[in-house]
């Protein structure tokens, strides 16, 4: 099955380069293509394309207004921005259209294929050239917790996310639990050393706790069996004992690679039903969890796609980076 999409850029060379690289995949078809943003409102309103690729910089009608009018009509178009537009400012304005992704030109050659992936599947995409601070979305208001996934090409980005989540959650006197590879710990502790953050007084007072996801795989699963149960009263006791040491109107913050890693090992349907189990937990305990994947091009290859798929729509909010 393959996807349409809409592709709006006033250049007409960069147009089909983008074009052509598109249907690189088989699974993306440009149904058309066009140069201004009034054009682009017409144009997804006629063809409702499964996915639009528009650039900012229009003649007539901007990008950003186009994404507002095209929004508008329909709550659920999926946007990609295409830009050369680098400002952190700009980039925030364009993705409070509600557009899911934000890709800068340079970046395109070798993460437009991606991006689309990801803005199909419901996730957001932010160019690795972007500071952070872009990509901090705000817990959606009508649930206490949140439960959100980041996808990252490399261990070293991961490493980063965490002890990002590690410092705000630390600064806020929470309780942090992390359940990572042995080397993702030490990174995670150096970096938070590396930032005057008192690792080790958190670690004295049990308000960071680390814990070895190998271990903790075997110790879940004895002998590589799943047992659904087991793991919800794990969640569940984990998630219990780090609120009861959370200040009041606090509560904690986990975060980890039990389900990424069983999706490393090819068990896609059990990571699934992991984060599925997981986000009942930290509903109930009005606790926060980040999960965090590497991701490649052969884990967005058709047989694995719906894999993706389904574990961006066990998220509230999904980051791909």
């Amino acid at each position: 099955m393959n996807y349409s999409v809409l592709v709006v850029d006033d250049y007409e060379p960069w147009r089909r380069r983008v074009a052509a690289e598109l249907e690189k995949s088989s699974r993306w078809r440009v149904v058309s293509e066009c140069a201004d943003g009034g054009d682009a409102v017409r144009e997804a309103s006629a063809r409702k394309p499964d996915l639009v690729v528009l650039d900012i910089g229009l003649k007539t009608m901007n990008g950003v207004e186009a994404a507002r009018r095209i929004i508008a009509a329909d709550p659920n178009a999926r946007i990609l921005f295409l830009t050369g537009q680098h400002s952190p400012d700009v980039a925030e304005v364009a993705l409070a259209t509600g557009a899911r992704g934000y890709l800068l030109k340079p970046e395109a050659g070798g993460a437009l294929l991606r991006a689309v992936e990801a803005v199909f599947a419901g996730a957001r995409f932010i160019s690795p050239g972007l500071p952070p601070e872009v990509v901090s979305a705000p817990a959606p208001p009508a649930r206490r917790h949140r439960h959100n996934a980041v996808f990252r090409q490399d261990d070293a980005g991961i490493v980063d996310e965490y002890a990002r989540f590690a410092e705000e959650a630390l600064e806020r006197g929470r309780p942090f639990i992390i359940v990572a590879p042995r080397t993702s710990l030490e990174g995670v502790h150096a970096r938070l050393e590396a930032r005057g953050v008192s690792i080790d007084r958190a670690i004295d007072t049990k308000r960071y706790q680390a814990y070895d996801v190998h271990p903790e795989l075997t110790r879940l699963m004895p002998g590589g069996r799943y047992d659904r149960e087991r793991v919800r009263q794990s969640a569940e006791t984990l998630l219990a004992d780090a609120t009861r040491r959370a200040p009041q109107g606090e509560c904690a913050s986990v975060c980890g690679e039990i389900a990424p890693q069983l999706w490393r090992e090819g068990r896609g349907d059990v990571a699934i039903d992991v984060e599925r189990l997981w986000d009942e937990a930290v509903t109930a305990a009005g606790a926060d969890l980040l999960c965090a994947y590497c991701v490649d091009r052969s884990r967005l290859a058709d047989g694995a796609y719906s894999v993706f798929r389904e574990i961006c729509g066990a998220h509230g909010t999904v980051l791909v980076r």
